[in-house]
């Protein structure tokens, strides 16, 4: 005897654990590509700033992908590890507030917290607003000053009216509870089920904040909140990049002294040299084909697409610049390491 199969789900339970289903794999995959892609652009960002203190646009030095992830490695950690200690923090306070949450007998310490979130996030939102369109504050402000304030303020925003939305809720169905039981004798008629997303003891405010209506509001706000989160930590890591990347210019050109000389020999001399470079012409050198000169003073600052970026080793914003010279056979280097 074959036993029956077992009867299908309907489609509705179907579509309900496909959908459960992609917004598991969205929440994990959304947040670590927007993360990723911000370590990247961090790094692009810092290594472009870090070239251009030198006078070199990274778009001429022509990196491989290789290589503009090696430079841009070094650059990620500080940014990773800002990230990961605000979702630490984040995620401990969160924690925090479903503690409250978890009571009504907290709800009055729950709905103080919301207003204070709320009232710190439109005090910030505010404060980005007038960032963004006073031009002269976003010139003398910090780093990242309005980009940070709109961002942590939208999302304080949500998170604030969030927690008020359920405190007050919460309130209203038990003042309906207790109005319900408060009440003398039977009613002549049973009162008409309420719909199905909306308790039947729930008063007037929590079946208004329950409301389709009012769902849909909250989607399309949180929406536009995730919109300004994203585009504020783009900008945010674009005005720390730079930052980084020029604090990093400065740090190489503290270190050419201490670097590996790079002794140059070409057979045409080089133009307009600074001070600091030493140029010698070789009494050997007897023809034009063979090396006749030779330069000291010099630091490798890069070796990219056949071509050497030198800077001399006393750099001097203003008045150095960087040496561009082709690596073929008409030069040759000689890397002497500094001694102790």
């Amino acid at each position: 005897m074959t036993p029956e199969p077992e009867p299908e789900p309907p489609a509705s339970l179907l579509e309900g654990q496909v959908r459960e289903r992609l917004w598991a794999v969205a929440n994990v995959v959304a947040p670590t590509t927007v993360v990723t892609t911000l370590l990247f652009y961090f790094g692009y960002v810092a290594t472009t700033a870090r070239f251009r203190y030198f006078g070199v646009y990274l778009d001429m030095v022509d990196l491989s992908l290789q290589e503009m992830l090696l430079y841009g490695v070094e650059v990620v950690y500080p940014p990773l590890t800002i990230v990961a200690i605000a979702f630490l923090l984040i995620t401990a306070a969160h924690t925090g507030v479903r503690w409250m949450m978890a009571s009504p007998d907290r709800d009055a310490v729950t709905g103080w917290v919301g207003l204070f979130v709320v009232i710190a996030g439109l005090l910030a939102f505010t404060r980005g607003i007038v960032g963004l369109l006073v031009p002269e504050v976003a010139r003398t402000e910090g780093i990242a000053r309005t980009p940070l304030s709109l961002g942590c303020g939208a999302l304080a925003l949500a998170y604030g009216l969030w927690l008020l939305r359920v405190v007050a809720v919460r309130w209203d169905r038990r003042r309906a509870e207790r109005d319900d039981s408060g009440g003398t004798g039977a009613p002549d008629e049973e009162p008409a089920a309420a719909p199905p997303t909306v308790p039947a003891n729930a008063g007037e405010l929590a079946t208004w904040l329950e409301s389709p209506a009012v769902t849909r509001l909250n989607r399309h706000a949180l929406a536009w909140v995730a919109v300004i989160v994203v585009a504020g930590s783009f900008w945010t890591a674009n005005s720390f990049a730079a930052a980084y990347g020029r604090g990093r210019a400065l740090d190489d050109a503290e270190s050419l002294p201490n670097r590996p000389e790079a002794v140059l020999y070409t057979k045409e001399p080089l133009r307009d040299l600074p001070a600091a470079v030493q140029e010698t012409e070789l009494p050997d050198a007897d023809d034009k084909e063979s090396l006749r000169f030779r330069y000291r003073g010099l630091r490798l600052l890069v070796e990219s697409n056949a071509r050497l970026f030198l800077v001399p080793a006393q750099w001097v914003t203003g008045d150095s610049r960087t040496f561009v010279i082709p690596y073929d056979d008409s030069v040759r280097v000689d890397l002497v390491p500094r001694r102790r």
